[in-house]
C-alpha cells in the first residue's frame, strides 16, 4: 500500500496547483483525445503516432467489425487462433502471441483485457454505435501501468446527454448461417440521459464444429450538472463457441489442409462457454481551477471449456476491481495531471492444473504538458507501481511477487509550419504476468517485463491530405512469453532473453475529390532476440515483417457509398519456432474486402459486404508441431469468401 507521505504529497501538489492555476484550457476546435493521459488532451500536443478513426471514416470503409477497423491501421496485426468471429487477437508493434497482453484495449475508458490469455470480446460494439476509435501507440504506460508497451486503443461509443430520443435497430444475415440483431436507444432530457444496447449473434462460422453464439447488452445512465457529469454503467455478455481445433500440414509429405479440406475439424466435440459482466461508475467534476476525474468498476468472467478430444476440462472464475482518480490542473498554457489507481484481481482455475491467484497493484503517476515556446509541447511523466501477487497452486509452489516498478516518459512535439510537425519520445514501460502466465511456469516466479522505448516521427497535414512516418524501437528485458524449451524442455511461460521490437510506420490519406478518398499505410516491423544462447538474432514468432493496407472510399451519390480495402500480411515465423529452425514459415497473404451502403430514406439504410472477395485460402495463425515430425505444422484456416447483408432503421 502507499505510505502516508505519498498520499500527502499527492494532496499537497493538488492543493498547491489549485492556488496558482488558471482556468481549464480551451482547445478551440482542435482534435482531442482522452486516451493518452486519461484526461482530454489535444492531439497536436502528443509526442506519439496517434490515429483517430471517426464514425464517418468507419461508415465509408469496408469494415464490418471492430477488428476489421483495427486491422486496417498502421502497425496493427489481427489474427485468429480460436475460430471465433468476435475474439481475434490484436497485436500492435510486433509482440506476436503476447500482443493481447502488450496492447491495452478500452471501451469508453474501461479495460477490456482480462487477467488471462484470452483476447477481448469486442463483438458487442456495433460499428454504427461508435463515435470514434483513438489509437495511441507506444506511450500508455505512465497513465495505465502494465500492458501498454505496444499502445492503447480506446473505442468510444455514442453516449451522452443530448435531449430527445434516438436509436436504431439492425438485422444482419449472411454466409455460414449468420443471424445478427443489433439495437441501441438513447433517451435524454434536462442533463439526464439513458443509453442502452443489445447484440445477439449466431453463426456456424467457416469450419465444422465451429458454431458460435454471442449475446451482449448494456446500459449507461449519464447525469450532467454544473461543472461535471456522472456515469453509471453495466453490461453483460454470454458466449458459446464450438472449438474446431487445428489441422496438421506437412509440405514435405504433400499434406495441405488449406487445399484439400479447410473446413474440417480435428476436435468435433470440443466446446467453450463464457459469461462476463461489468458494472461501474465514472465522473468528472470541476474542483477549484482544475478538473477531477474518477472511475470505479467491477468485472467478473466465468468460462468452462470441455476438451473431449483429450478427456479434460478447464473451468475459470475471474474477478477484477479497478479504481482511479486523476486531477488535471491547468497552469496557464501548461497543465499537470496527478493520478492514482488500484487493481485487485483474483482468479481460480480447476482442470488440468488447479490454482488461484491474487494480484494487488497500486499506482501513483504524474503526467505534465508544458508549452515553453511557440509551437512546442514538452511532455514529462512518471509512474510508481507497487505490486503484490500471490499464487497458490496444487502440486508446486510459486514464489510471491512483491516489488516496486517505475515507468517514465519524456517527449517533445514541435510544429515546423502550419502543415509540418515533428516529435520524439523516450521512456520506460513494463508489463506484469497475468494469472495464466504466472502459474504455468514450472514453479518459478516470472519477473516483470521491462522495456526502454524510443520513437521519432514527422507529420504533414492539410485540409485535403495528410501523411506521417514513425520510427520506433523498444529494447526489452525479461519479456514474458511461452517458451517451448523452458522447464527442462516441457514448455512453460518464462522470461525470455533480451529482445528488440523496432519498426517503421508510414500512413497517408488523400481526399481526391468530395466523392473520393484514398488511404493507405505500410508497416515494417522487426522483432528479434538481442541475446541468448542459440537465440541471438532470431526472429520472434508470429510477427509479420510487412503489413500494408490500401483503402478507397467512394461516395457514389448522396445516398450510396462504397468502401474497398486491399490488405497484405507478410510471412511470419510460426508459433513456438523461437529457434528459427523449422523449415517453413506461415506464408504471406492478400485479401480484398468491400462494402456497399445505401440510404433509402433518412431512417432506413442497408449494406452489403463481401469479405475475402477473391476467396483466398490462407491461415492467419500457425505453429510448428515438431513433436509430430520435423516438418509438420498446425494451423487454423481463415474464412473463405463470405457475404453479409444488413438492414438498419434509425429514429
Amino acid at each position: 500500500m502507499f505510505k502516508p507521505q505519498q498520499i500527502g504529497l499527492l494532496v499537497s501538489l493538488i492543493g498547491t496547483g489549485m492556488a496558482h492555476a488558471d482556468n481549464l484550457p480551451q482547445f478551440q476546435g482542435e482534435e482531442v483525445v482522452v486516451t493518452a493521459s486519461r484526461v482530454p488532451e489535444a492531439v497536436a500536443n502528443l509526442p506519439a503516432n496517434v490515429t483517430v478513426v471517426t464514425a464517418k471514416q468507419i461508415a465509408g470503409s469496408a469494415a464490418t467489425t471492430v477488428q476489421d477497423v483495427l486491422s486496417q491501421l498502421a502497425g496493427v496485426h489481427v489474427f485468429n487462433s480460436s475460430g471465433s468471429s468476435s475474439a481475434a487477437a490484436v497485436d500492435m508493434r510486433g509482440f506476436g502471441m503476447t500482443g493481447i497482453s502488450n496492447t491495452l484495449i478500452l471501451v469508453d475508458g474501461v479495460r477490456q483485457n482480462t487477467n488471462d490469455l484470452s483476447a477481448p470480446n469486442l463483438s458487442g460494439v456495433a460499428l454504427s454505435n461508435i463515435e470514434r476509435i483513438e489509437v495511441v501507440r507506444g506511450i500508455g504506460s505512465v497513465a495505465y501501468g502494465s500492458g501498454a508497451t505496444g499502445g492503447v486503443i480506446n473505442i468510444i461509443t455514442k453516449s451522452g446527454v443530448a435531449n430527445g430520443t434516438s436509436g436504431s435497430i439492425s438485422v444482419t444475415g449472411g454466409s455460414y448461417d449468420l443471424r445478427q440483431l443489433d439495437a441501441d436507444l438513447h433517451v435524454g432530457a434536462n442533463g439526464l440521459a439513458l443509453d442502452g444496447y443489445v447484440h445477439s449473434m449466431k453463426t456456424d462460422n467457416y469450419r465444422q464444429n465451429n458454431q458460435e453464439r454471442n449475446d451482449t447488452g448494456g446500459l449507461t445512465l449519464t447525469f450532467k450538472h454544473d461543472g461535471g457529469d456522472i456515469k453509471l454503467f453495466a453490461n453483460t455478455s454470454s458466449q458459446g463457441l464450438r472449438l474446431p481445433g487445428s489441422l496438421n500440414a506437412d509440405p514435405a509429405s504433400g499434406t495441405n489442409p488449406l487445399a484439400s479440406n479447410p473446413t474440417a475439424t480435428s476436435t468435433p466435440n470440443n466446446y467453450m462457454d463464457a459469461s462476463s459482466s461489468t458494472t461501474g461508475a465514472s465522473f468528472s467534476q470541476d474542483v477549484g481551477p482544475g478538473t477531477l476525474y474518477g472511475d470505479l468498476s467491477h468485472r467478473s468472467k466465468n468460462t468452462f471449456s470441455d476438451y473431449v478430444s483429450t478427456s479434460s476440462t478447464d473451468q475459470r472464475w475471474l474477478s477484477e476491481n479497478n479504481a482511479s482518480l486523476r486531477y488535471k490542473l491547468p497552469l496557464g498554457q501548461n497543465n499537470v495531471t496527478l493520478g492514482t489507481d488500484w487493481l485487485n484481481s483474483t482468479a481460480n482455475v480447476q482442470g488440468y492444473s488447479n490454482y488461484s491467484t491474487t494480484q494487488r497493484h497500486q499506482g501513483l503517476f504524474v503526467d505534465s504538458l508544458f508549452q515553453p515556446w511557440t509551437g512546442g509541447a514538452l511532455t514529462l511523466g512518471a509512474r510508481q507501481q507497487e505490486v503484490n501477487d500471490i499464487i497458490k497452486q496444487s502440486g508446486s509452489s510459486v514464489p510471491a511477487l512483491d516489488t516496486n516498478l517505475h515507468s517514465w516518459l519524456l517527449g517533445l512535439k514541435q510544429d515546423l509550419s502550419s502543415s509540418w510537425s515533428v516529435y520524439g519520445h523516450w521512456g520506460q514501460s513494463f508489463r506484469l504476468a497475468n494469472a495464466d502466465e504466472a502459474t504455468f511456469t514450472g514453479g518459478t516466479v516470472l519477473l516483470p517485463q521491462q522495456s526502454h522505448d524510443a520513437e521519432v516521427g514527422v507529420e504533414w497535414k492539410t485540409e485535403q491530405a495528410s501523411a506521417k512516418a514513425a520510427l520506433f524501437r523498444s529494447d526489452l528485458t525479461n519479456e514474458i512469453a511461452y517458451n517451448p524449451f523452458a522447464d527442462n524442455g516441457n514448455g512453460a511461460n518464462a522470461n525470455l532473453a533480451p529482445t528488440r521490437h523496432q519498426g517503421l510506420e508510414l500512413e497517408g490519406r488523400w481526399r481526391l475529390s468530395p466523392q473520393w478518398e484514398l488511404n493507405g499505410n505500410l508497416s515494417w516491423t522487426e522483432a528479434t532476440f538481442r541475446q541468448g544462447s542459440g537465440l541471438a538474432g532470431n526472429t520472434i514468432p508470429m510477427v509479420p515483417k510487412w503489413l500494408a493496407n490500401l483503402g478507397l472510399s467512394w461516395q457514389v451519390n448522396s445516398a450510396s457509398k462504397l468502401g474497398v480495402v486491399v490488405q497484405y500480411v507478410g510471412k511470419q515465423r510460426m508459433d513456438n519456432d523461437q529457434s528459427n529452425t523449422f523449415p517453413y514459415e506461415l506464408p504471406s497473404y492478400t485479401v480484398i474486402n468491400a462494402k456497399l451502403s445505401h440510404d433509402f430514406t433518412r431512417n432506413i439504410s442497408a449494406s452489403l459486404a463481401i469479405n475475402n472477395l477473391l476467396g483466398k485460402r490462407y491461415a492467419s495463425y500457425a505453429g510448428s508441431a515438431t513433436y509430430i515430425s520435423s516438418t509438420t505444422s498446425y494451423l487454423y484456416p481463415a474464412a473463405g469468401r463470405n457475404m453479409q447483408a444488413s438492414l438498419r432503421y434509425a429514429f
